[in-house]
């Protein structure tokens, strides 16, 4: 498989995708503390079923810029939706993991003349997740590392610990998380685990805590979803509890939802072949 590396500037800021394949176009957004590297698993496999799949660093992750600001949701939306404008002419299927995934939300609320269909892993739409953070104790319990994201320094320095030890155990203390190989883990140890890189990733939290503060209490509005969306979620996910899951029919009435047992946070690492089963389902038939 031949992996070709692109830049750009996007959005006002210069973004880095690798790029394989022929075909209808797929874009696989990447989480938290990862880059592009995140979908290694997942990107021969789509090429082999006849896809162009293009996967980007995020901005403030891996060769993508990291501006000083930035790092709210509508303009991470803007980020994507750029990037997806830049590729195709047309739509395009969207592939997002955590912070991937909230993007990938918001991106088919937002622009769904840009997403033809959307595959969401372990994320919840952010206005669920709001009204999960105000109404429901055990989902407020497993967000606790965004509270602790937002000290000043204090989480740079205990995630770049003993070479970012920190950074690659944190979301996986859950059954199966040593399934996730260890290259992967290392890649994102090596791109994003220390100080001096993490400053932008835990911007996201940052921001977004800050931001949503004021709202916390508001119910949010929630727009219905019509691009046809698969949410991918795990039984063992240590940032988001089962029912959460439920409740995206609000949002996306014709969800196809899938619960994953005996899998955590990364179930594309963990359990790459139902994954990419679900994917190759998902991504190419017309009737999901």
């Amino acid at each position: 498989m031949e992996l070709t590396h692109h830049y750009a500037r996007l959005n006002g800021i210069r973004l880095h995708w690798v790029e394989a394949g022929a075909g209808p176009p797929v874009v696989l957004l990447h989480g938290f503390p990862e880059t592009h590297r995140s979908w290694d698993l997942q990107l021969p496999f789509l090429v082999e079923r006849g896809f162009r799949v293009i996967a980007p660093d995020l901005r403030g992750y891996g060769e993508s810029a990291r501006p000083a600001g930035g790092y709210d949701l509508d303009t991470l939306v803007g980020d994507a939706e750029a990037l997806c404008r830049h590729v195709s002419d047309g739509p395009v299927r969207v592939v997002g993991h955590d912070w991937g995934g909230a993007i990938t939300w918001l991106l088919a609320t937002r622009h769904p003349e840009r997403v033809e269909r959307a595959v969401v892993i372990a994320c919840a739409h952010p206005g669920l997740m709001q009204i999960a953070l105000a109404s429901n104790v055990r989902q407020l319990a497993k967000s606790w590392y965004m509270f602790f994201f937002q000290v000043p320094l204090v989480p740079e320095v205990w995630l770049s610990l003993r070479g970012a030890r920190n950074l690659g155990r944190m979301f996986r203390q859950t059954p199966g998380a040593d399934r996730a190989p260890r290259a992967i883990v290392a890649s994102a140890q090596g791109a994003v685990g220390r100080v001096a890189s993490l400053g932008a990733p835990l911007a996201y939290y940052r921001t977004a805590i800050r931001q949503g503060v004021g709202t916390l209490f508001q119910r949010p509005v929630l727009p219905r979803i019509d691009v046809p969306v698969s949410l991918i979620w795990a039984e063992h996910d240590a940032c988001f509890v089962r029912e959460l899951a439920d409740q995206h029919r609000a949002v996306a009435p014709a969800l196809s939802l899938h619960v994953l047992d005996g899998a955590g946070h990364f179930a594309h690492q963990e359990e790459p072949g139902r994954v990419n089963a679900l994917l190759a389902a998902a991504l190419s038939s017309p009737d999901w």
